[in-house]
């Protein structure tokens, strides 16, 4: 993620189209989950993308968790999924005891 707030930013420009179909994701993620991949160039503007969308969700109540790929954690299993529910691990209760149970032996 980009570590500088939105406000720091350059506008984005010429990135209507790209911005329109990530904030549409995020029109029903409470309906229903959703998921992208963005590929492309180093330099594209993914990062930038994916910031402005982050930034969006935050500003409509939404719970952004990000994880970054670290080459140190390449061979430590499940360290992207540790890094990414790190934050929201104490809400694990939360789940149903299956899914709490998985989540449990994957983060031991």
């Amino acid at each position: 993620m980009v570590a500088a707030g939105r406000d720091e930013a350059a506008p984005l420009l010429g990135r209507d189209l790209e911005l329109s179909f990530l904030r549409s994701l995020l029109d029903e993620v409470a309906v229903r989950g959703q998921a992208v991949v963005l590929r492309g160039e180093p330099g594209v503007g993914k990062s930038r993308l994916l910031a402005d969308t982050a930034w969006t969700a935050r500003g409509r109540g939404m719970s952004v968790l990000t994880a970054t790929g670290v080459r140190s954690e390449a061979r430590l299993p499940f360290a992207g999924l540790h890094q990414l529910l790190r934050p929201v691990r104490g809400r694990a209760a939360e789940l149903p005891a299956v899914q709490r149970a998985a989540l449990d032996a994957a983060l031991a």
